[in-house]
């Protein structure tokens, strides 16, 4: 067993260096999904607050023709 360890040191060493690099990949991989998450969840929030702004620049637009039309009529009228 002895004689195994040391004919085959650089293998073991390349084996054990290649698992733990494994894990540091592995946890850089899942740091980057939670960030990926974080900024998807964001990004839902900022959509959803874009499109109530929306709707109301839209309500706004509709009241101001509304009144630019009945001032139009009022004016004709006079």
């Amino acid at each position: 067993m002895d004689s195994f360890f040391k004919n085959n040191t650089s293998i073991l060493i390349t084996f054990l260096a290649s698992i733990f690099a494994a894990g540091g990949v592995f946890s850089e991989f899942t740091a980057l999904k939670d960030e990926l998450s974080l900024v998807h969840e964001r990004l839902d929030e900022k959509v959803l607050l874009i499109d109530r702004i929306q709707d109301r620049l839209v309500e706004l637009e509709k009241k101001t023709e509304y009144e630019r039309g009945l001032l139009d009529a009022r004016n004709k009228i006079k």
